[in-house]
């Protein structure tokens, strides 16, 4: 005998209830979908309208200030069709959607539950799905029959703490031919406004007005048409550009509402065979879009755990499973992108001085990449159909399931490990490096004073030649060659261009650029280290040296950014007359390019971590093979690096400072690395197992082939990981 069809009834034909059928559609379950209106996806506005973030041309965005001025422009992408639309058109069974069918009445069946429509209707399913927005019919029946069934399972009147911060006028106008295409987004004191143009150059728009005092629950108002246009009279003459006003787009609407903007989390989403989701279950801000989105993600996790059972044997205790597992999946996540929502539009309503500051300054130090990273945090969490495969999108962020391990939040207590022990590394240093004897010549000459003409650029210049380079280089370290090559080597490393290139995601770093490494290192610090290290006869030459050296990291940087931008121009150059080929091979450029550009790193690596290892194992050799060093003499005798101890003599506390010194250099580049593993695992980007067996070999590296070559192995290795994660996310493998 046949088992009888499982069966879901949907109450409401919104973003999410829309989204649940499609993927209840997909998967072969039967569902009925009741909406109130008497048609689905109806005029009510904008509001429903959700932009689509693809495959449509880039768009201008623009951040002004409240008198329509601009901030900043930036680019994106969004796409003009209605989502509602694009959901309803996709169902092949759009019988199971009925329109005009308000469910009224809900009731708890002995295996499922009914439900009684506005029209009389009776629909029996095996559970309820209530998708019906912020006033949920569905949500208001369950409360009504868990508090029947089971006191206490709700919160006594949780609808009485529901707040609302602000009320919006939203609506849609005809084309104002003064008003630039593109998205608009308006501070202004307590109100923002976010302003786009649509296809046909219809314009979208919403004004966001912060009420004089939050309001709860009941005491929300249902505002009526009078109250739309005595606030919309208001704010006329408000600027949204320089040269368009709120009233012009006000008297060109062809369709508006005025309604207040609730922000909730319900405690309980679930009761019996009854569930809520979207709206009814999450109430966001609709500035930031989230609600869109989490209305999605959660349709997909309870679809995930509802149908987790392959035989559909929907029992009362594997229902309950589910709708627990799928809240519990989602309401942590939820209830931080409410909040994050909510705080997002109380800076565009410059609600504190603090953010009539900052929203001037901050747009101008922050480019579109970076907006896009830091918006894309909010998204890589997302829950997705676990029994779908995903389709291939190129994408420049991971999503938490594209990674090797679960991601570690929050990243916060991270972050303060490495703040403790940069403290710590910091206070040591200051016990152990004490001030040197002051020295007033340079190798028996006269310290030079005068370099650039500028008395307090001349006055560091001049410091920085002061410790007695001839009684320490040219004495002890002729004996001793790996002390200044691997203190200079971990200096380059921790604060020179490596470290710069090193924390640059791997989407931004461009072959051009990797190219331009080793020309940047070879110049910027390879010659002048060998400068400085002379001797030089003429030792008013060798200060000169000694001073040139100092600034390397600013040479690198700088001769790596001007040979990469001279690459970039000959590149650009020699592809003009080919454009007709480099159209036909647009499609295999960047694979093959990303694999030159890994190529050149996987060089620049090996090649410094070798270079490196054999001046540490030739030191290592000297000192084994020589009856005149010890490890002790060239690297520091335990009691030394007690904090108050000093040499015999001047000289040697010179010796001592270095070694002190780099001592602590390969303390903070260990320190450096290991909490780069933890943030790479933090970020899911390695394993647990990566991680630990990571620290263990960056221990013991630095002993075995020095500080320098285990900092420039484990960038290596970071670099790998980064092309591991690339080839995950990427459309092309």
């Amino acid at each position: 005998m046949n088992k009888p069809q499982q069966t879901v009834l949907i109450v409401g034909g919104s973003v999410a209830g829309l989204t649940l059928a499609n993927m209840l559609e997909k998967f072969g379950v039967h569902y009925i979908v009741l909406e109130g209106y008497d048609e689905i996806a109806p005029q009510l506005g904008c509001a429903d309208q959700v932009m689509s973030l693809i495959d449509r041309p880039i768009r201008d965005s623009y951040l002004r200030n409240p008198d329509g001025s601009l901030i900043k422009h930036y680019s994106g992408i969004r796409e003009g069709e209605m989502f509602l639309e694009i959901l309803y058109n996709n169902l092949k069974r759009k019988a199971s959607v009925l329109s005009g069918q308000r469910a009224v009445s809900v009731k708890i069946l002995d295996h499922g539950v009914e439900v009684t429509t506005s029209i009389g209707e009776v629909y029996r399913g095996d559970v309820l799905i209530g998708a019906d927005g912020i006033h949920s019919t569905g949500r208001k029946e369950m409360w009504r029959i868990g508090n029947e069934l089971s006191p206490g399972y709700f919160p006594v009147d949780e609808w009485s703490t529901v707040p609302c911060h602000y009320r919006c006028i939203f609506g849609i106008s005809s084309p104002i031919e003064a008003l630039l295409g593109g998205i608009h987004y308006v501070h202004n004191h307590n109100l923002s406004y976010l302003v786009l143009t649509g296809l046909g150059g219809r314009v979208y728009w919403f004004l966001f007005v912060k009420l004089p005092v939050p309001l709860y629950g009941n005491d929300i108002p249902r505002y009526t048409k009078d109250d739309e246009a005595r606030l919309a009279q208001e704010h006329a003459l408000d600027q949204v550009t320089t040269t368009v006003q709120f009233g012009h787009i006000y008297e060109a609407r062809t369709s508006s509402t005025l309604t207040p903007l609730h922000e909730h989390v319900f405690q309980q989403w679930h009761f019996s065979h009854i569930m809520t989701i979207g709206d009814a279950a999450h109430k966001f801000h609709p500035l930031t879009g989230y609600g869109g989105n989490a209305a999605i993600e959660t349709a997909a996790a309870l679809v995930n755990h509802l149908l987790s059972n392959r035989n559909l044997n929907w029992s009362d205790s594997e229902i309950n499973a589910a709708f627990s597992a799928a809240q519990n999946d989602r309401h942590d996540r939820a209830s931080w992108l409410v909040a994050d929502a909510h705080e997002y539009q109380q800076r565009h309503a410059l609600t504190t001085p603090l953010w009539r500051i900052l929203a001037r300054i901050l747009p101008l130090f922050i480019n579109g990449d970076a907006v896009f990273h830091v918006l894309g945090q909010k998204y890589v969490g997302a829950s997705r159909l676990d029994r779908l495969p995903v389709v291939k999108r190129q994408h420049a962020v991971p999503y938490d399931d594209e990674l090797p391990d679960k991601p570690l939040r929050p990243v916060w207590l991270l972050t303060g490990l490495g703040v403790i022990t940069q403290g710590i590394l910091y206070r040591v240093s200051n016990k152990l490096l004490l001030p040197l004897q002051v020295p007033t010549t340079f190798e028996g000459a006269p310290l030079r004073d005068h370099y650039t003409g500028i008395g307090s650029v001349d006055k560091i210049l001049t410091d920085t030649t002061r410790p007695d380079w001839s009684n320490c280089l040219s004495s002890r370290c002729q004996r001793t060659p790996n002390l200044p090559a691997n203190s200079i080597w971990d200096r380059v490393l921790v604060t020179g261009h490596w470290s710069d290139l090193a924390t640059v995601s791997f989407d931004l770093f461009t072959k051009e650029v990797a190219d331009a490494v080793i020309p940047g290192l070879g110049f910027g610090y390879i010659l002048p280290t060998a400068l400085m290290l002379g001797p030089f006869e003429n030792k008013d030459t060798w200060q000169k040296f000694v001073v040139l050296w100092q600034p390397f990291p600013i040479y690198v940087g700088v001769l790596v950014a001007g040979v990469s931008t001279v690459f970039r121009r000959q590149k650009t150059t020699a592809t003009v007359s080919g454009l007709k080929m480099k159209q036909r091979q647009a499609s295999d450029r960047p694979s093959k390019q990303d694999k030159a550009t890994q190529s050149t790193l996987k060089l620049v690596y090996a090649g410094g971590a070798a270079a490196t290892a054999l001046v540490h194992l030739w030191a290592v050799c000297r000192i084994l093979s020589s009856s005149d060093l010890s490890f002790s003499a060239v690297f520091g005798n335990p009691s030394f690096f007690l904090p108050g101890s000093h040499a015999s003599t001047p000289k040697d506390d010179v010796l001592l400072f270095f070694q002190r010194d780099m001592l602590l250099n390969a303390a903070t580049v260990l320190a450096h690395n290991v909490f780069r593993i933890l943030h790479l695992r933090s970020l899911g980007y390695v394993t647990t197992k990566q991680a630990v067996a990571a620290s263990l070999v960056t221990v013991v590296a630095q002993p075995a082939v020095g500080p320098a070559a285990a900092h420039i192995g484990f960038l290596g290795w970071r670099e790998d990981v980064f092309t591991k994660v690339q080839r995950r996310i990427s459309a092309c493998n």
